[in-house]
Formats: C-alpha cells, sequence, structure tokens
C-alpha cells in the first residue's frame, strides 16, 4: 500500500509529496474539488427509492461539496473522510452555516484504513480520487464490505478509450475497467459523461487561473520554494489538457451483480 502522502499526492494529481502542505491554500478558490455534487445526486435520485432514508458515505470528500450537497437537497444522512484537516475544517464549517451539521459528518482520517471499521452504507462515492485502495478491483472488492446489499458506488474518474493510443500510469482503458468492475462481482448501472466541451472548457480555463495565481503569490511568499509550486503549475496544466483532450470523464454508477 502507497503512504498516505503518495495516495494523497496521487489523488491531487501531484507528483511532490512536498506541495502537500500547501494544497488548502492553492485550492482556497475551490469548494467543489472533482466530482459535479449536482450529477452525483441525480444519480442517486434516479437509482434509490427513498433518498432521505439513505446513509452516504463520500470517501476522499475534499471541503464537503457533495456531501453537504446529498444533506440539503436529499435530507440523507452523509459522512464524509478526507485526509486534509483544513478541508474537513471548512466542510463542517459550511454545514454549521447552512444547518445541515445534524445529517453531515465530517473526519480527518485515512480512508483507507477507517473503511474496516465503518458500518455498511446505501451509497459509497469516490469523487475523483481514483481507486485509492489498489486498482479498481481491490477498490471495489474493498468497498463491498461496507455496502449494503441494494447499495450503489459512484465513481468519478476518468478512463481512456480503447481506440487510443494514450497512456497514463493513474488510468486505465474503458475496456479494463469495466472487466475489472465484473471482476469484483459488480455491474455498470449507469454512466454520465461529461460532454459538454464549451462549457468544460470554460470551467477549465477560470480552475487553471486560479491555481495559477495561488501558486505565484506563495512563490512571492516562499522563493526558496518557487520551483515546487512552477512545477505544480505545469503539471495541473498537463492535466487539464488531458481530461480536455485524452481521456472520457464520467461519473459511474456501479452496484453488485447478485443483489437482494
Amino acid at each position: 500500500m502507497n503512504s498516505l502522502a503518495q495516495s494523497i499526492a496521487n489523488s491531487m494529481d501531484c507528483t511532490n509529496h512536498a506541495i502537500i502542505p500547501f494544497l488548502p491554500y492553492i485550492l482556497q478558490d475551490f469548494w467543489e474539488i472533482g466530482a459535479s455534487p449536482d450529477v452525483i445526486k441525480n444519480l442517486i435520485e434516479k437509482h434509490t427509492q427513498v433518498p432521505r432514508q439513505l446513509r452516504a458515505l463520500d470517501l476522499g470528500c475534499g471541503k464537503g461539496a457533495v456531501t453537504i450537497t446529498l444533506a440539503s437537497e436529499l435530507h440523507c444522512y452523509c459522512l464524509g473522510i478526507d485526509a486534509i484537516e483544513e478541508f474537513i475544517n471548512e466542510a463542517k464549517g459550511k454545514a454549521e452555516a447552512l444547518h445541515l451539521d445534524s445529517l453531515c459528518s465530517f473526519e480527518v482520517n485515512d480512508i483507507r484504513q477507517r473503511i474496516t471499521e465503518l458500518p455498511r452504507y446505501d451509497v459509497i462515492i469516490l469523487g475523483a480520487i481514483g481507486p485509492v485502495f489498489g486498482n479498481y478491483y481491490e477498490t471495489l472488492t474493498t468497498l463491498a464490505t461496507s455496502l449494503n446489499d441494494t447499495g450503489i458506488i459512484i465513481i468519478d474518474d476518468g478512463y481512456i478509450d480503447d481506440s487510443s493510443s494514450f497512456e497514463h500510469p493513474l488510468m486505465l482503458k474503458k475496456g479494463d475497467l469495466f472487466q475489472q468492475i465484473h471482476d469484483a462481482g459488480m455491474q455498470l448501472i449507469d454512466e454520465v459523461i461529461m460532454s459538454d466541451m464549451e462549457e468544460t472548457e470554460e470551467v477549465y480555463g477560470e480552475e487553471f487561473h486560479n491555481i495559477e495565481r495561488r501558486c505565484h503569490e506563495l512563490g512571492t511568499k516562499h522563493p526558496e520554494k518557487a520551483y515546487l509550486f512552477e512545477e505544480y503549475i505545469h503539471k495541473q496544466q498537463e492535466e487539464y489538457e488531458i481530461l480536455k483532450h485524452k481521456v472520457v470523464c464520467a461519473t459511474l454508477v456501479i452496484q453488485s451483480r447478485i443483489t437482494m
């Protein structure tokens, strides 16, 4: 198993662990980090019968955008877990300000360890953090022990089209991903693909501008680490280009092939 720092770095598209303490500053302009709360909310409404009775687990919840949206709009109970304390503090503050703290709970923890101690949930969400428990076969088989029999797993991630020659160390070809889902005893029951490129281009452009601006501010404050922030800018620029042109960005709904 990778170290916690390596796991965070992979999920946040970092190459240098030294950037991790600066991520709260760099991402201060973001509330949604990766996954779309509205897409996930809509999928839960579509694939569950009584959303307000659900228990949802948001692993790698960031600042709680998905968790708080589900509590606010579906009135279900949600637990969000993330390893970055500043993100969790912000999530708690947001939930309290919206008077949702009776429905939302947040904690700082290593989700790879915490998962073994949790009860079963109706919905488990991995929002743009990758297969943190190994590959997707290992991730899904691990999550299955914390999922109710008729529950669903929602994964927001990218995959490479089978016809593409592009390769990425942290992304699978579509066929390989779907095979791992099958091998884990599960099935894909729905998929939402981000296809509005005009809107996506605009959103990505604004996000990258904010990242670049905050990194330059940090470079001014910490000139001895300016190389670190420039490295992060270049890595994020590369990742945004990959997301726009090289991979399919999708939100997947996965369920056990044997449901009661």
